[in-house]
């Protein structure tokens, strides 16, 4: 947290001049699949689903985001996408594991939903990695590092309640 240096401080209280900063982290990511949107976003593929490489073989789903797409990167990540598809569940297009994508986000938190036992939190999409094939893409233990690290200075950061 932050406050504005001229604000007077109030007990308990957390008021306009007070501003929440969150670290962001990035990884590259590989897109396993991306849902067809609705509304404004109706035609495109938009929400992707999301995994790291796991070095024993294959990918670890982490989560999904639509967050930061423009326009063009969704209609060029439709065309891409429905070209690796290879297989379709519903809304659900499944994809070749050969696009990576560098994702940003503020929190990893444990998740009894994916497999690897972590969630990204308010993930985003940075850009596509043309430069990078999907061997090159951050590992789960890359992954698992970054919640240890960030679950101990966090939990070391809070107050001992009374």
């Amino acid at each position: 947290m932050a406050k504005a240096l001229d604000a007077p401080y109030e007990a308990g209280r957390r008021g306009s001049a007070w501003l929440k900063i969150k670290v962001a982290h990035s990884l590259d990511l590989v897109v396993l699949a991306a849902e067809w949107g609705s509304g404004r976003r109706r035609g495109w593929l938009s929400n992707l689903h999301l995994g790291a490489r796991d070095p024993t073989g294959g990918f670890v789903m982490l989560g999904k985001t639509f967050k930061g797409l423009t326009d063009e990167m969704l209609a060029w990540q439709t065309e891409r996408l429905e070209a690796l598809a290879i297989a379709r569940e519903g809304h659900v297009v499944h994809v070749r594991p050969e696009l990576v994508v560098e994702i940003a986000f503020n929190e990893l938190q444990t998740s009894r939903r994916y497999p690897g036992g972590l969630a990204l939190r308010f993930a985003r999409v940075l850009r596509y990695r043309p430069d990078k094939r999907a061997e090159e893409a951050d590992t789960i233990d890359t992954v698992r590092a970054i919640a240890a690290t960030t679950s101990r200075s966090s939990s070391s950061a809070r107050m001992p309640s009374a």
